[in-house]
């Protein structure tokens, strides 16, 4: 767990990435790409990104700007002054990639669209991301995580349990999982260009996301229609009875979801005497081994409803009660189950083996200090993947990033004396 100590070049060193947007998910995307050494320029409002102000760490700072955007710079561009479309337009002319993060009837009024920034450099990768698509009756509206987690179909299956309504689950997955996917969908667009010299329009969403992360759920074949009609009608009866939603979701899953006695079993979390453990084997071979080190009985019926079932989920319960975690992860290690411990969020950042594999990097920012982080997801044999430094100040990089671009300094002293750009 150590400060990145090298700049090595990456497979993207020498591309440049223009990031219009706030929050966390096409940010997750720029630090990905910053990650294999792209050069990613974050543009920010005169306020800063909102995830400035999120558990501050002082002016400008925050917990969850700093672990968002690590290896970045920034600038702040006024996108609603007249002056800054000569920006906008440098920067898409300097870009290799640009990374677009706003409603749809936004991106022509800032200047930020894919129409005007072809005209300035045809070679870029405009990336358009939004909440729920460019097309369909909706797609002009915004929208956040928790949004998409309902609409998609997967929150029914996924999200937390709440008194009166399902609550969203955090981390907001859809977020970070566009990040990759838009990571993904950038290379693929340079890997175009190479072939072709040619620049393109992407596009990703929210909803595209959460969709796609929830391939295993979301699928309809022939002869579902009358056991989705009984449910629809069975959910009905449990709604007007006033039962709470996870009675509704039980009912689904016992329904809907095929080997949902399984995740009962197998492929849970259990608790210990000390405290919890994760397991997840769900081979013949396994589930053998699974009744071979606990001593609990197979089961008689594959009906998860049925009372012997319950009866099984019940003793394997009661037999993980009666020893340490530590006991059972070195029992079913020993007889090749897969297990593992459940950890706090502050307890993997301690984990060995998540540091050893360069999961968890220490940085230092110049404001607030030393602060853990996480690496990158995946490292390469021939090239470095690796998070090159701490989050940026707030537009400690704009007169720098305008002088590359081509701007004199009279031009930038102008800009920054009429607020369209702002610069520390």
């Amino acid at each position: 767990m150590t400060q990145p100590a090298d700049q090595t070049p990456g497979v993207l060193t020498g591309i440049r990435v223009v990031e219009f947007a706030q929050n966390a998910a096409i940010p997750h995307c720029g630090r990905l790409l910053a990650g294999l050494g792209a050069d990613v320029v974050k543009v920010e409002p005169p306020e800063g990104d909102a995830m400035r102000r999120l558990i501050s760490l002082g002016e400008m700072e925050s917990r969850a700007y700093a672990l968002i955007n690590p290896g970045k710079r920034s600038i702040a561009i006024d996108l609603g002054s007249p002056d800054s479309r000569t920006v906008v337009d440098a920067l898409f002319e300097w870009a290799d990639v640009a990374l677009v993060a706003f409603k749809l009837p936004d991106l022509a009024r800032y200047g930020i669209d894919w129409d005007q920034a072809r005209t300035v450099n045809p070679r870029l990768i405009h990336l358009t991301h939004t909440a729920l698509g460019p097309d369909g009756p909706d797609a002009h509206c915004g929208g956040y995580d928790a949004l998409v987690q309902g609409r998609s179909g997967v929150g029914y299956v996924m999200n937390r349990s709440g008194k009166t309504a399902p609550q969203p689950t955090r981390p907001a997955i859809n977020d970070f999982g566009s990040g990759f996917s838009a990571a993904f969908a950038v290379m693929a667009g340079l890997r175009h260009r190479d072939q072709t010299g040619e620049g393109q329009r992407i596009d990703t969403s929210l909803l595209g996301t959460a969709m796609s992360l929830g391939t295993p759920l979301l699928g309809r074949f022939r002869g579902d229609d009358e056991l989705l009609d009984e449910l629809d009608a069975d959910i009905a009866i449990v709604q007007a009875a006033g039962l709470d939603f996870d009675a509704q979701r039980d009912l689904y899953e016992s329904k809907v979801q095929a080997g949902a006695g399984v995740f009962q079993l197998y492929f849970r979390h259990y608790r210990t005497s000390d405290g919890l453990i994760s397991i997840a084997g769900l081979t013949p071979g396994l589930i053998a081994k699974f009744h071979s080190v606990t001593g609990v009985g197979r089961p008689t019926e594959t009906d998860t409803g049925a009372a012997s079932f319950l009866a099984v989920v019940t003793q394997a319960e009661a037999v993980f009660s009666e020893r340490t975690t530590a006991e059972w992860l070195e029992a079913l290690r020993d007889a090749g189950y897969p297990c593992g411990p459940y950890n706090m969020p502050h307890q993997a950042l301690q984990d060995p083996h998540a540091i050893e594999n360069g999961y968890v990097v220490e940085l230092e920012h110049p404001v607030f200090g030393a602060y853990t982080a996480t690496g990158m997801p995946f490292q390469m044999e021939k090239a470095t993947s690796q998070i090159r430094g701490p989050s940026p100040g707030f537009a400690v990089d704009t007169r720098q990033v305008l002088e590359e671009v081509g701007f004199d300094e009279q031009l930038i002293d102008g800009l920054i004396a009429s607020g369209a750009v702002i610069s520390r």
